[in-house]
């Protein structure tokens, strides 16, 4: 078991891995650690950074660049979590709408079999309506109903269960739809509103062994030659973290393509644009500080790549969808 550490504690064990305290001193530092984050978490972003075999410690690691790494992680999953509800929001609305027009579909057929392929949901679903939550009330008012409409249906599930509902009716009529690349979304939605690291594991990507790539995005993502070169691509395309925004900046712009949604696709991608790419940009902000480190530059300049070729396509009159459904 490893042992309990004070903040002092803390301080003294990143420096015995040899991380310095130059731009931020010891005491904003441990500041820092008392009132904006914790030990357990700022520490997990040093997985970005090489170890000297001799001596067991961080290359140039100072505590400001964890600092500066948490903070961009932050405001990243805030973008990234707004971004996923808008999806949902567009995923159900365009499902309710496809069914309202499907003559096979009577809106309680496709949920009978949603419950008998997931049991389970049903049960969940009935438990919802004896707790307290923002959907108790609607579960109780339905939980005596013999037969769930699927318009009541769609605001009782979770993102993943909605994501099961989808598949099961796109795939039952043989309708085009985004089944392929929500799993990705989902991951990156759970990741974003449980406040997980998403910049801690560049180096060693999290989940890799149990990760298996869309190659139809790989596909996708091959026509930005001109932003992101073949050896990039190839690489983190590879990374799970890399691939499932990628596949949510994909699916993101052309569910909100139409010009009813087009202006807060535009919005966001202006954001993510400045955030990433422009100068005053909060990840510019502080390039001193990682320009000696290879890993986290060229998975920057992965993502600002993406970002730029996605901005030229939306500005292209000419080009249709980022995903072939």
């Amino acid at each position: 078991m490893k042992k309990k550490l004070t903040i002092d504690e803390q301080i003294e064990d990143l420096k015995k891995k040899g991380v310095t305290f130059e731009i931020m001193s010891e005491e904003e530092a441990k500041k820092f650690l008392r009132y904006n984050n914790y030990y357990f978490k700022l520490k997990s972003y040093a997985k970005n950074y090489p170890i000297n075999p001799k001596n067991g410690k961080y290359v140039n690691l100072e505590f400001a660049y964890l600092v500066e790494l948490s903070k961009l992680d932050m405001y990243l999953r805030k973008i990234i979590l707004g971004m996923c509800l808008d999806v949902e929001h567009i995923l159900k609305t365009r499902m309710l709408y496809d069914l309202s027009r499907n003559e096979k579909e009577d809106g309680y057929n496709i949920v009978k079999k949603y419950f008998w392929a997931y049991p389970n949901t049903k049960i969940e679903i009935l438990q919802k309506a004896d707790s307290y939550n923002f959907t108790s009330d609607l579960a109780e008012k339905h939980s005596l109903d013999e037969e769930y409409s699927v318009w009541n249906l769609v605001e009782l599930l979770s993102f993943g269960k909605f994501v099961e509902l989808y598949t099961l009716y796109y795939q039952e009529y043989n309708l085009s739809n985004y089944s392929d690349y929500l799993q990705s979304i989902k991951f990156l939605r759970n990741a974003a509103a449980h406040s997980n690291c998403l910049m801690s594991s560049i180096m060693k990507p999290k989940g890799e062994k149990k990760f298996r790539k869309t190659i139809k995005l790989t596909n996708a993502l091959s026509k930005a030659q001109k932003e992101i070169s073949l050896h990039a691509r190839s690489k983190y395309m590879s990374y799970p973290a890399f691939h499932d925004f990628v596949a949510l900046l994909f699916v993101y712009n052309d569910l909100l393509k139409e010009a009813a949604n087009r202006s807060m696709r535009d919005k966001t991608m202006d954001e993510l644009y400045h955030f990433f790419c422009e100068k005053g940009g909060r990840v510019l902000k502080c390039k001193e500080y990682f320009e000696k480190n290879q890993v986290i530059a060229e998975a920057y300049r992965f993502i600002s790549g993406v970002i730029q070729y996605i901005k030229g396509q939306n500005s292209n009159p000419k080009h249709k969808w980022y995903l072939k459904i």
